[in-house]
């Protein structure tokens, strides 16, 4: 038989022992128990090697290899984990291997977790809330070795940052170690910057004004896009205040469109062109269109205007006729709008006639202009 005498030492275990008187060539015993592994064979004070001078593998039965002799004492001590009820460790302690069934505590850990909350694996990723990763389309938290922080939170804000009492910085972005932004709150409203210039959005008056970097706002120094990185389309509800900030400098309007000429004392009218310009309060119209007024004595007075001119009984408007057919119109002097909003001429010979409807008897093409200022 092979073996060493004495005990191999096996720390933090309590160990059961067992006694028996072989029978002739018995090699089969039958113990209490045993955990496989940890249990030491001794024949006649002599230590057995497992594996090589008996086997135990089935947790209650030993088998020698050679059977014993009559009489011959065989000793089995086994060994089961030793528990700690309670304990406090002090010092260094080291384990090969450590399992808490309850809840594990430390100054720098409180661990009430029923399952694996968390995971440091193999790399050096620390992930919380999920079993593998780094991934972040898994719902969770991933820190990973390279530096990166990786959040997926489901139908839920990803980052929520709060500071208390002051105004100032929530977040600080750098590059290279030199700080390139940040965001964070003026007077309570969010305020985002790099080093230069930001934005302040200012929600208690409805405004977001431009900052020089440190919070303060600037005035005429930052531009909206440049000459080669334009912005498409601006949106506007109200108006643009160009080269100034008084009521004059406001350009509330502009707008395109067509109108439809009539003749307001009767008559025919097949229009060809008819489109208008309104920037502000100017109004200018443009008409190409065949006009066969009613031959009678009423004001020729062209009416549809797409806007209603400024109050006042009449308003001259200022007029150019490029073309008229056979209709001469030498001595049609500016056209004006009276009451009813509609274009009438006067007769350029030094009397101030206003020309009727006789005047432009029959059907006559005109390609003409006018433009005149609106109420609104």
């Amino acid at each position: 038989m092979s073996g060493y005498i004495g005990t191999q030492p096996v720390p933090q275990a309590t160990q059961t022992r067992q006694t028996f008187v072989a029978t002739a060539a018995q090699t089969s015993f039958s113990t209490g128990g045993y955990s496989v592994g940890y249990l030491d064979v001794f024949l006649n004070g002599v230590k057995l090697q497992d594996g090589v001078d008996y086997t135990a593998t089935n947790g209650s039965d030993i088998v020698l290899t050679v059977g014993a002799a009559l009489d011959d004492t065989l000793e089995v001590v086994a060994y089961t984990a030793f528990e700690v009820l309670d304990q406090t460790f002090t010092g260094t302690t080291t384990t090969e291997g450590l399992t808490v069934t309850g809840a594990f505590t430390s100054k720098g850990i409180d661990d009430n977790a029923t399952s694996t909350a968390m995971t440091l694996d193999s790399s050096g990723n620390l992930l919380v809330g999920k079993a593998s990763g780094p991934n972040y389309n898994l719902v969770g938290v991933d820190l990973t070795v390279l530096g990166e922080g990786q959040f997926t939170v489901f139908s839920n804000p990803v980052l929520q940052l709060n500071r208390q009492s002051s105004d100032g910085d929530i977040a600080v972005f750098r590059k290279d170690g030199s700080t390139v932004g940040s965001i964070g709150t003026k007077s309570g409203a969010l305020l985002v910057e790099s080093t230069t210039c930001g934005l302040w959005l200012n929600g208690a008056s409805d405004l977001m004004i431009a900052t020089d970097g440190a919070g303060a706002g600037t005035n005429g120094s930052m531009d909206i896009g440049s000459s080669g990185n334009r912005f498409k389309d601006l949106h506007l509800s109200g108006g643009v205040y160009l080269g100034g900030t008084g009521a004059a400098n406001k350009l509330d309007d502009y707008e395109e469109g067509t109108w439809t000429p009539t003749l307001v004392s009767g008559g025919s009218v097949t229009p060809y062109i008819a489109y208008y310009t309104k920037i502000g309060q100017l109004v200018t119209c443009y008409c190409y269109a065949a006009f066969a007024p009613t031959n009678n004595t009423a004001r020729l007075e062209i009416g549809g205007l797409p806007f209603t001119k400024i109050t006042s009984p009449y308003y001259g408007s200022g007029h150019s006729i490029a073309y008229s057919g056979g209709l001469n119109t030498t001595n049609w002097g500016a056209s004006l709008i009276g009451d009813n909003n509609a274009i009438y001429f006067h007769k350029l010979d030094g009397g101030a006639q206003v020309l009727n409807n006789a005047f432009a008897d029959g059907l006559h093409p005109l390609l003409f202009s006018f433009a005149y200022i609106t109420n609104s």
